[in-house]
């Protein structure tokens, strides 16, 4: 609770001279965030659905269902990274429930793993970044949400 305060207030204090924020976060977006002015974004990071998964890559990263949760409360406002993507050798699932989870979004932004021996070992990577890029961008446009897939994801 003091550190979401002391967030709140930080970004309040940066738009008294109205300069936007934007907030990225693999924590909980706090509803407080509701009374701030309209000119900033928040969003949350979220590769998969799997809890497990989220335990090993982002321990003390605040549980999936929070993520969303919280987003969802400040629906109009709210945008998704889905990245680092991993590749099925890293974790195996489909793209298409998170994109489903996350539909009520105004933005997505997608990306690959960059830094990751195990994602480049990954036999057919390239294409299959592509291939989710593609998907991604098909899910926005059917949806009028804004899309943004990250440099050399899909190159």
């Amino acid at each position: 609770p003091e550190v979401e305060k002391m967030s709140v207030d930080a970004i309040r204090l940066i738009n008294s001279y109205e300069i936007p924020c934007v907030v990225l976060t693999k924590g909980r977006l706090p509803r407080s965030l509701t009374s701030l002015s309209r000119i900033n974004q928040y969003g949350i990071t979220l590769v998969s659905l799997n809890e497990d998964y989220r335990r090993a890559m982002e321990p003390g990263a605040a549980p999936l269902d929070e993520r969303l949760d919280a987003l969802k409360k400040l629906s109009g406002d709210g945008w998704v990274s889905i990245e680092p993507y991993p590749t099925p050798n890293i974790c195996e699932q489909e793209l298409r429930p998170i994109l489903d989870s996350v539909s009520f979004t105004d933005r997505i932004v997608f990306g690959r793993v960059h830094y990751d021996k195990k994602s480049s070992s990954y036999q057919d990577a390239d294409s299959f970044y592509r291939d989710a890029a593609d998907q991604v961008r098909e899910f926005c446009k059917e949806r009028g949400i804004d899309c943004h897939i990250k440099s050399g994801t899909a190159d």
